[in-house]
């Protein structure tokens, strides 16, 4: 019984500090995360197979989101070139993606 509940406390402050982490990483930072991670994943939709509505779809979802992505980063790294921290998150976050779009 009491391992259960160590175990209950363990995961409430496991959870919370998984929240707290996120809200830790600047808020320009995450809109950063959320536009490289869908310049990959878009990125990665294409193929040669697909109508070509789908295609123009996909190409105009990889420039919205590449291309935010793109400024975002050349942004961020400067300003938070004296933030080991945040830098780290950036440069952990910056994908194939976003370095090679245009």
């Amino acid at each position: 019984m009491m391992q259960m509940k160590t175990l209950a406390v363990l995961a409430c402050f496991m959870a919370s500090g998984t929240t707290q982490a996120s809200s830790a990483t600047p808020k320009d930072v995450q809109a950063f995360i959320r536009n490289a991670n869908a310049c990959e994943h878009f990125a990665g939709e294409f193929d040669g197979s697909l109508s070509e509505k789908r295609q123009r779809e996909i190409e105009r979802s990889v420039v919205k989101h590449c291309q935010a992505a793109q400024k975002q980063l050349e942004q961020l790294s400067a300003k938070y070139k004296n933030d080991p921290r945040v830098s780290e998150i950036i440069r952990a976050q910056t994908n194939d993606s976003v370095t090679s779009f245009r």
